[in-house]
């Protein structure tokens, strides 16, 4: 792992401005730099980047964050990677935790060197080449997908041998293996090769296909330090571009499957590593914004995959369809049968993800009142995990499937309703309110203030006030909103309690007056907002602050309207005065 050091000192280090100029044009606008926003079809620069505090914001589609998040969003990276990217772009050297990961880095020469011997020899392995071309399988293919063929254990350990890898790398490398005398043997042994990359388009394994009916058919490398089947999709590096673009990714099950539909024109395919969709493949999902596709088989084994499948990207909000082939085949069968059209057919078909899950769950006939409850229960279980909207989509489906009224089928857990907050109507922006806002986002004591002078109904920006309560950082789009209006007028805390004093007196303005206390509050603090300017002519900085936290605390807490009449007929004669001190506003020096 990079240390959290040295990320945190290539972020101070990083010119924003200047790595986002790396991938669109950026031009000068003010005190900030704008460009046209990448994240969304924008004809007029909404995005606006601030190099002093190292955020970019976009006002149109609020995308924004700091320099890693575009670079994030941009090239679709994890975030590993992108600080990985940034520190490219910025020639900067990245320091590792510890020495696994060095190690790991190391290990990326191995793989490379094993591929060149394995491409060059399939030209030479007659039996390996009538396999691939009586799969309909050409030159050009076998370059794009760069195939080759893994000879004999001893052919491939000679050759790490005389590169001087020792064995122990290659192990860790995932090259060779050891058998249970601790002796060691290649990973692939008489295997055609398919090269396994990783979602930066770095060699990280391979998988193998058996030419010999008494071998398992296929393998894949073993777990290493470069490579893990349940987060890799073979052929990303080659559809990645084209799945950015479709917003869609088709997911089959093996290496012939995926090159056979990028013959077919299908492009974003990929495949899985002889193993189901796992929580691991979906934030690579989530990451390229992408609708699924799973293609399947329609035998035993094909539906139990589409099925898990589609429980768990459906359970982790990502929208997509299954698309079965029946008839026993699979997508390299219809290619090599000349079966394309049939192809194109199934995959623009398919049925919704969530419908998939639940008619198979519900595939059984319900003929008695008791099992058609305990089925609704199984797709409750269901349900019970999605968004109530979606999840109430299905409602007519479920019923229809149960042979129930809809009005008996209820399949969200709670019904979540938003709730308006703000005290008076309409989406107004009050600058006072920013202004005291960005101030508070700036100084805890003034958090701190808030909560004895105040309330939080008497903010019309009312979900702002909750994220800088909270100390939400840049990465919320409303508070980078706030920092790029630059406000600060409000210099110290004595200011922000007279801001603050207005609030509450607009607050009070705006509410119906049903007691008296209440008058008598509007009226004390009406007193102190006229004689704002006097008040801090008067007094020092520190009594000032003093007086105004005090009584402001004390306008707030106090509901004895005996007491605050009296406090409102002494404050009426003190400010009558031309002059006046801390000591006549109540301050005792003793």
């Amino acid at each position: 792992m990079i240390k959290n050091s040295c990320i945190e000192l290539l972020k101070q280090r990083a010119d924003i401005v200047e790595v986002i100029s790396h991938f669109v044009e950026v031009r000068k606008q003010g005190v900030s730099y704008v460009c046209v926003c990448p994240f969304h079809d924008d004809r007029n620069p909404s995005m606006h980047i601030n190099p002093q505090k190292g955020f970019y914001h976009c006002f149109a589609c609020r995308a924004g964050g700091d320099v890693f998040k575009f670079v994030m969003d941009f090239e679709k990276l994890s975030f590993a990677q992108a600080v990985e990217k940034v520190a490219h772009l910025s020639n900067f050297s990245l320091s590792y935790t510890t020495d696994k990961n060095e190690n790991k880095r190391d290990l990326k020469h191995i793989l490379p060197l094993l591929h060149a011997f394995y491409k060059q020899n399939l030209s030479q392995n007659k039996k390996a080449l009538a396999y691939l071309y009586e799969r309909r399988l050409s030159d050009e293919d076998l370059r794009k997908f760069e195939l080759g063929f893994a000879p004999s254990s001893e052919e491939s350990l000679r050759l790490l041998k005389n590169e001087g890898i020792s064995l122990e790398d290659a192990l860790a490398a995932g090259a060779v293996k050891r058998d249970e005398r601790g002796e060691f043997y290649a990973s692939l042994i008489q295997r055609i090769s398919f090269p396994i990359y990783d979602y930066r388009g770095v060699l990280v394994g391979f998988g193998g296909r058996s030419l010999d009916a008494n071998r398992a058919k296929y393998i894949n490398s073993p777990q290493s330090a470069l490579f893990d089947k349940s987060r890799i999709f073979y052929a990303l590096h080659l559809a990645k571009e084209s799945i950015i673009k479709k917003r869609e990714i088709i997911i089959c099950e093996g290496y012939m499957d995926a090159i056979a539909l990028h013959k077919a024109g299908f492009d974003n395919a990929v495949a899985v590593l002889g193993v189901a969709l796992s929580e691991l493949h979906t934030p690579i999902i989530k990451r390229l914004e992408a609708r699924v596709v799973l293609c399947f088989d329609s035998d035993e084994a094909g539906l139990r995959a589409a099925m898990r499948s589609a429980l768990l990207l459906s359970t982790h909000q990502i929208d997509g369809r299954v698309a079965l082939i029946k008839g026993g085949k699979d997508p390299a069968d219809l290619m090599a049968n000349g079966e394309g059209a049939r192809l194109r057919g199934i995959l623009e078909g398919g049925m919704e993800l969530g419908e998939f899950y639940i008619r198979m769950l519900l595939k059984e006939p319900s003929s008695t009142p008791l099992e058609k409850q305990k089925a609704l229960e199984r797709v409750q279980k269901y349900t019970f995990e999605l968004e109530p909207l979606v999840a109430n989509s299905y409602v007519g489906l479920v019923a229809g499937l149960l042979g129930v009224g809809e009005d008996l089928v209820a399949l969200s857990k709670k019904s979540r309703r938003k709730v308006g907050v703000n005290f008076r109507p309409g989406p107004q922006i009050s600058l006072g309110e920013l202004e005291l806002l960005s101030y508070m986002k700036r100084r805890a004591s003034a958090r701190e203030l808030f909560g004895c002078v105040s309330d939080k109904a008497c903010l019309r920006h009312q979900i702002l006030l909750e994220k800088i309560l909270a100390e939400k950082g840049l990465d919320d789009e409303d508070i980078r909103e706030l920092e790029l209006k630059n406000l600060n007028h409000i210099k110290n805390d004595g200011d922000f309690l007279l801001a603050l004093c207005k609030i509450n007196l607009a607050f009070l303005n705006a509410i119906p007056i049903t007691h008296a206390h209440l008058a008598l509050k509007k009226q004390l603090l009406s007193l102190i907002d006229k004689n704002g300017e006097r008040l801090k002519k008067n007094l020092s900085e520190v009594e000032n602050f003093k007086f105004l936290k005090e009584n402001l605390s004390r306008i707030k807490s106090e509901k004895d309207p005996v007491l605050l009449e009296d406090l409102l007929r002494t404050w009426h004669k003190i400010f009558s005065q031309k002059h006046f001190s801390a000591f006549d506003l109540g301050d005792e020096p003793f």
